[in-house]
């Protein structure tokens, strides 16, 4: 490691507490790319298996957040103590039904609640896969039903122009996934300890 044991921990300790870029480089006294590459190892060393193994139950609220060359799909647990959500990042501009009954299949516990907008992707949604769903129209200004999620987008959104200021699309899923872990896992995030506990797997020497 080239950076000295302080300026390490400095950094790891800015990017636990969501510094921005910016105001990182400035604390720390390093570059710019510094800042970004090392942002970049402490999110890699998350423990992936943790958001792939997140199912949600109950009042599930979902929807989509549409980009220039990329679509997002999220749902989020609503009305509960639970910070569970996912968040799904798809290389192409819009969501289609396959996606989304993929998406229910995978991370939707059956015979949930479903609460979304009147998309065409949900016509019928039952019928794929066994939820309760019930939709409001967002072009008459119906929101109480995804309320939750809505304001998911924009804590994404602000989080990545915050804390990133800007995110190549090939950097986007991690991105998001950061986000996902922060937004499910906060403990993971208090203080530099907590994230080395769960960041760094232990070796085992031969004897």
């Amino acid at each position: 490691m080239k950076l000295p044991l302080q300026t390490f921990w400095l950094v790891l300790w800015c990017w636990v507490n969501k510094i921005p870029v910016d105001q990182a480089q400035k604390t720390c006294g390093v570059s710019e790319p510094t800042i970004r590459n090392w942002y970049e190892k402490f999110r890699n060393h998350l423990p992936l298996e943790k958001l792939d193994e997140l199912c949600l139950e109950g009042i599930i609220q979902m929807d989509e957040a549409y980009r220039s060359k990329y679509s997002i799909i999220g749902a989020k647990q609503a009305k509960s103590k639970k910070r569970n959500a996912v968040l799904e990042v798809l290389p192409k501009k819009s969501v289609d039904r396959k996606d989304t009954v993929d998406f229910l299949s995978q991370r939707i516990v059956p015979n949930s609640d479903l609460y979304s907008d009147g998309a065409a992707i949900y016509k019928g949604i039952a019928n794929w896969w066994p939820v309760n769903h019930s939709y409001e129209i967002h072009k008459k200004f119906e929101f109480a039903l995804t309320s939750e999620i809505e304001g998911l987008w924009g804590n994404l959104f602000t989080f990545i122009r915050r804390m990133y200021h800007h995110v190549t699309q090939e950097k986007l899923e991690d991105i998001v996934k950061e986000f996902n872990f922060r937004f499910c896992f906060p403990e993971y995030f208090s203080d530099p300890f907590s994230y080395l506990k769960i960041a760094l797997k232990p070796v085992v020497i031969p004897i």
